[in-house]
C-alpha cells in the first residue's frame, strides 16, 4: 500500500526554462502523489544535483552541452540508480534506441496529453513491478515479466499475428522512425491509405499507440530482421 502512497520525487533535466516551468506546475498540481525535487539546466548540475537529492525518476531532456546525453542517462541510472523518462518532441531527432541502451526506462512526446505524461512517471517508477518499459503518447506496457496474462492463460506472443506485408512495414518504420508516411510508402510502393490501414492493423494487433511504441516492441522481439526482400510482396497486394 506504501508504494502507491509515497510521493515521487522527479528531477527535470533541460535548457529550456518554459519546459522546466510548464512540467513543474504539472508535476507539482499532482501533490502527493509526485513533485519536483530539482532542475537543472546543464547536464553536469544533472550528475551532481541527482547524487545530492537522489529523486525516484528524471524527467530528461535532450540539448547542446558540454558533456554527451547518453553518458549522462548512463550516469544517472547506474552511478545514481536514479529511472531516467526520456521527454521527447515528436520532430526532435532523438536516438531512442541507444537511450534505453544507456539505461533510460521510457519515452514521453513532449506534445502528450498531460494525464499521459505524468502517468509515465508513474509507470517508469514502479517498473520493479513487473513493468519492462513504459512508452508514452498514451503509455503503453511492451512486455510484462513474471505475469501470467489476465485471463489466466499463456498466450502465443502478439505479433505472430502479423502477417509478412506487416512484417515489412514494421521494419521500414524501425529503418526510419520519424518518416511520414508518404515516405514509406514510397519506399514499399505502396499507397499512404495502405500504411495508414495496415498500421493501425498492427496497433490493434499488438495492443499499441503510436510509432514510439511500435519501434520499441519490433526491437525487444526481434521483428527488425529481413525475411523478403524490401518491398517484396507489397506491389501486387496493394
Amino acid at each position: 500500500m506504501s508504494a502507491r502512497t509515497e510521493t515521487i520525487r522527479v528531477m527535470l533535466i533541460d535548457c529550456r526554462p518554459v519546459v522546466l516551468a510548464g512540467l513543474q506546475d504539472l508535476i507539482n498540481a499532482r501533490k502527493p502523489r509526485m513533485e519536483v525535487s530539482g532542475q537543472a539546466t546543464t547536464y553536469a548540475n544533472a550528475l551532481e544535483l541527482a547524487h545530492q537529492l537522489r529523486p525516484d525518476v528524471s524527467f530528461f531532456s535532450f540539448f547542446p552541452d558540454a558533456l554527451e546525453p547518453l553518458a549522462v542517462i548512463a550516469g544517472l541510472t547506474r552511478s545514481a540508480e536514479i529511472k531516467v523518462l526520456v521527454l521527447k518532441g515528436l520532430y526532435d531527432a532523438v536516438p531512442v534506441t541507444e537511450a534505453i541502451e544507456a539505461g533510460a526506462r521510457g519515452v514521453v512526446l513532449a506534445e502528450a496529453p498531460e494525464e499521459s505524461i505524468t502517468q509515465a512517471i508513474i509507470k517508469v517508477h514502479h517498473r520493479d513491478n513487473g513493468l519492462d518499459i513504459a512508452w508514452a503518447g498514451g503509455i503503453s506496457g511492451i512486455s510484462v515479466k513474471g505475469h501470467a496474462p489476465a485471463n489466466g492463460r499463456s498466450d502465443r506472443p502478439k505479433h505472430e499475428q502479423l502477417t509478412l506485408r506487416e512484417r515489412e512495414l514494421i521494419r521500414a518504420i524501425v529503418g526510419n522512425p520519424s518518416a511520414k508516411y508518404m515516405c514509406i510508402a514510397g519506399r514499399l510502393g505502396i499507397s499512404e491509405h495502405t500504411v495508414h490501414n495496415h498500421l493501425s492493423n498492427i496497433y490493434h494487433k499488438l495492443n499499441l499507440i503510436n510509432r514510439v511504441d511500435l519501434v520499441m516492441y519490433a526491437l525487444k522481439h526481434g521483428l527488425t530482421n529481413t525475411e523478403e526482400p524490401p518491398g517484396s510482396s507489397w506491389g501486387k497486394l496493394d
